[in-house]
């Protein structure tokens, strides 16, 4: 069997460890003190720098393309399956994180 077709460990272990990556990323914007006041009164208080959550919520997203694909290419089912069962709530609190943040 050629190595090529062989599973790869450490691929599906680093997008598990993305995949985290990905959670903690997203619960990040969620627990920024602006984020809550945007999330109470609707509005950013004034003279907030939104830049960094801004990065948060898309390199979360990020994160998780990134655990898809290596997951994929290391070809072991139980990582496959522990990263889409981790993405079903992920999509929602993606769009909640994005919703925030912009």
């Amino acid at each position: 069997m050629s190595r090529e077709l062989r599973r790869n460990p450490a691929l599906s272990m680093i997008g598990i460890v993305a995949m985290v990556i990905a959670y903690v990323l997203a619960f990040t914007v969620l627990s920024d003190t602006n984020m809550a006041s945007k999330f109470e009164n609707g509005v950013v208080p004034p003279g907030a720098d939104v830049a960094g959550v801004r990065v948060a919520a898309v390199g979360s997203i990020v994160a998780a393309l990134g655990a898809w694909v290596s997951v994929v290419a290391g070809r072991a089912i139980i990582p496959i399956v522990l990263v889409l069962v981790a993405s079903a709530p992920f999509a929602l609190l993606s769009l909640f994180t994005l919703q925030l943040a912009w």
